[in-house]
């Protein structure tokens, strides 16, 4: 069924995702979960209403109630469900992708649903003859009907978030003038921004705060580099010390520094890393708390864990290891992510496309918590008075080339692509004539030499490979990109 992802379900509304699959759907969750205990909430999407409607009537016909709470971001529903005791959480959202999609993710006990623990079973009711379906909700018939309660957790959730900004701050912001713009992208951010903002004295100005599932500001995506222009203007404009835009679930987020130039993730992450690090070690209980308990006998089992996805900055792993940090290199995606998180009780977590995973937040990304801890980074005794635009400067040392994507004509031939690079850097001549120290296979293959690494791995969901490469030196890149190429180009 082309509408179940890894993560979510997502399509396009009316044609792909319909009010009858979504009442499926909602007879069909509740059965696998049986829970009792739900909360729902969504972005701004212009479907949305019909889609709730959709699935609470499918709910509340099995006599289970329902706690509507209106437009939330994605980790303020999390948050709630698993603070509040929901045994499920559900939010309407197709996060980043265009306005013509909608979809759903869950929160089960406390953790995602994904494909691969739960949302394929899902799958297999849905698919299920009519006959089936039919005998299975006659046996869950109940003479009870539920009700929907609302309520608003927008004031708690600001709370909380507020709750986790430094002394330093609090002391920085009754010195000095804070000033921010910040861009909703006319997602579900919008209010829980302003909140924020307001109550913590920082002085701001709005853009596409309004939630509005046209999506009219910009592309809904902030990795797209349009979807910045306006906030790359409006920052030295308003004479601000950074800006920072969301995507329309706010699970994403994106800074702008003082110049109006967009900060690389991996920066940002550096700067958060250093913080936390720093925090951590100085931490009178930080053996309890943070400290990394799964390598006994190891001289890492004292370090404070921080897991990256394994196409991250060099500069990223360098910052980790220099501030006495374990880094824990993790495939690329939530999932992944996640799970390193809960295995090495890391306390932090970050993705190349903007996700940010916190301890605090049950292991669970939050791009207004990122917003957080930069705010605390930059208002500490060892940034105070810096502007952004100076304090990611140091973590410029390496030339990259992005993401490259090459689309294939034949989908199986990725495998055979990867495995013949994997066994040309292999080859003992290759090695010691290129100068390979290390070659992983953890997602796709990554090669690591003296001048360069690159990372080549599959499109789980495309005909695609993508290729990522960093190094010293612009004119090495092109010319490994230029032999890596031709193992792709000849099997395209």
């Amino acid at each position: 069924m082309g509408l179940f992802h890894s993560y979510d379900i997502r399509g396009i509304y009316g044609t792909e995702l319909t009010e009858d699959f979504v009442f499926k759907l909602g007879k069909s969750i509740l059965k696998y979960t049986n829970a009792k205990k739900i909360v729902i909430g969504y972005d701004s999407r212009s479907s949305n209403l019909k889609l709730f409607s959709a699935i609470s009537k499918a709910i509340l016909e099995q006599g289970v109630d329902i706690t509507h709470i209106g437009i939330v971001t994605r980790p303020m529903l999390n948050w709630i469900a698993k603070k509040h005791g929901y045994d499920l959480g559900i939010i309407i959202t197709a996060s980043h992708n265009p306005k013509e999609y909608n979809g759903f993710k869950f929160l089960w006990n406390g953790k995602p649903l994904y494909y691969d623990n739960g949302l394929n079973d899902v799958e297999k009711l849905i698919s299920e003859s009519n006959d089936v379906i039919s005998k299975v909700l006659k046996e869950k018939k109940s003479k009870k009907y539920g009700k929907i309660i609302s309520i608003d957790y927008i004031d708690e959730y600001v709370k909380f978030l507020s709750s986790h900004l430094s002394g330093e701050f609090r002391h920085y912001i009754k010195n000095h003038t804070m000033r921010i713009i910040a861009d909703g992208s006319n997602g579900a951010a919008g209010e829980i921004i302003k909140r924020f903002l307001l109550n913590n004295d920082i002085t701001y100005e709005l853009l596409f705060t309004h939630p509005d599932g046209t999506f009219y500001g910009h592309d809904p995506n902030p990795l797209n580099p349009g979807a910045t222009i306006v906030l790359s203007r409006k920052v030295p404009e308003f004479k601000a010390n950074f800006g920072f835009i969301v995507d329309p679930d706010a699970d994403r987020i994106r800074f702008v520094d003082d110049k109006g130039h967009v900060v690389d993730n991996n920066y940002v992450d550096c700067m958060i890393v250093e913080y936390l690090l720093n925090d951590a070690n100085n931490s009178k209980n930080n053996n309890k708390t943070y400290r990394n308990n799964n390598t006994k006998g190891n001289k890492n089992n004292n370090k404070v864990a921080i897991v990256n996805d394994l196409i991250s900055r060099k500069i990223l792993s360098e910052t980790i290891t220099k501030n006495g940090g374990l880094s824990i290199v993790s495939k690329v995606g939530t999932s992944n992510i996640i799970q390193n998180m809960s295995h090495e009780k890391a306390l932090f977590g970050c993705e190349v496309s903007g996700h940010r995973y916190f301890k605090i937040m049950n292991n669970q990304d939050s791009g207004l918590m990122t917003l957080v801890f930069l705010l605390n980074t930059i208002c500490s005794k060892s940034y105070a008075n810096k502007k952004l635009s100076s304090l990611w400067k140091k973590y410029d040392k390496y030339f990259d080339l992005g993401e490259l994507n090459y689309t294939l004509r034949d989908d199986n031939k990725k495998e055979k692509i990867i495995n013949d690079i994997t066994q040309y850097y292999s080859n003992k001549k290759n090695k010691k004539k290129l100068g390979v120290k290390h070659i992983y296979s953890i997602d796709g293959v990554s090669v690591v030499t003296k001048n360069y690494w690159f990372n080549v791995r599959s499109s789980n969901t495309e005909p695609l490979l993508r290729l990522r490469i960093e190094g010293k030196n612009s004119n090495i890149l092109l010319n490994v990109k230029r032999e890596l190429e031709k193992f792709i180009l000849i099997n395209k």
